[in-house]
């Protein structure tokens, strides 16, 4: 059991080394920098663009520009872009301009990046519980952060019992009965700023530069956690009726959305586990 779990964290160590921004020397920090892909980062960005493509850019693994503009990345110096700053640095953030040909990362602007923020960490999970699986281990939950994925069930159960975050942070979290598969949550309650009295959070609609309205978090369940991480982001800048047209049949969807004064309700789709 033990060299199962040491295994399954080796692997978010090995992610980190592959997909962080935030070290130098991880594979796509130079991905970003040369252009050379090693065949498995390939793999991921060619999937995470066509997570873009089905999502007409509502998610976009280049939005890192953005979100820096903002100040959301750094947590720190939040302001109001100027129209003019985010026509400018929307030139930059635009996945139909990224090509993976072979081993080599092919982008319009020299300048863009691929940013993992919305897919490494589903990523991650799905290759903690894959070791986990090559070790024997039949029941399981990996989390990180607002992503988790299951395998089995607990012991003398029927059901994991996962509970979601209450956005107005009173503590009063909503518990859902997750019985396979993964679970991610794309929330606007951790990273935000309040200019002039309105409140804005991290969650960016890539296509216009600006935070998405109206939801303050879209929770997803999906078979992997790379589709749960990557389409909750998606879903939440969408919305509720685009995002159950397009993907209610596939997912399970539960939105919690925000009026002018704060008050929240709940949304689920027919897939959402109850």
């Amino acid at each position: 059991m033990q060299a199962a779990i040491d295994a399954a964290f080796n692997e978010f160590r090995a992610v980190d080394k592959l997909l962080s921004i935030h070290r130098h020397d991880s594979a796509l920090a130079r991905a970003n920098d040369s252009g050379d892909l090693t065949p498995e980062l390939a793999a991921i960005i060619q999937r995470a663009l066509d997570v873009a493509k089905e999502t007409d850019g509502a998610f976009d693994p280049t939005i890192r520009p953005l979100a820096d503009l903002w100040g959301f990345i750094k947590k720190e110096g939040y302001r109001m872009p100027t129209d003019t700053e985010l026509r400018i640095v929307l030139t930059k953030v635009n996945y139909r301009h990224i090509e993976i040909k072979g081993n080599i990362f092919i982008k319009g602007p020299h300048d863009m990046t691929i940013d993992p923020g919305g897919f490494g960490k589903g990523y991650a999970v799905d290759r903690a519980i894959a070791v986990l699986q090559r070790h024997g281990i039949q029941n399981a939950m990996v989390k990180a952060g607002g992503d988790l994925r299951v395998i089995g069930l607990p012991p003398g159960k029927k059901y994991w019992i996962v509970r979601l975050e209450d956005p107005n942070k009173n503590g009063q979290r909503t518990p859902v009965k997750l019985r396979s598969g993964a679970m991610s949550t794309s929330g606007q309650y951790e990273n935000f700023v309040v200019i002039e009295g309105r409140r804005y959070g991290h969650l960016l609609d890539p296509r216009t530069g600006k935070p998405i309205q109206g939801i303050a978090a879209c929770t997803l369940t999906a078979p992997t956690c790379f589709e749960s991480d990557a389409y909750a982001t998606a879903a939440a800048v969408m919305g509720v009726a685009k995002s159950t047209e397009k993907f209610g049949e596939r997912f399970g969807m539960r939105f919690v959305l925000m009026d002018e004064n704060g008050k929240l309700r709940a949304v689920m789709t027919n897939r959402f586990p109850r």
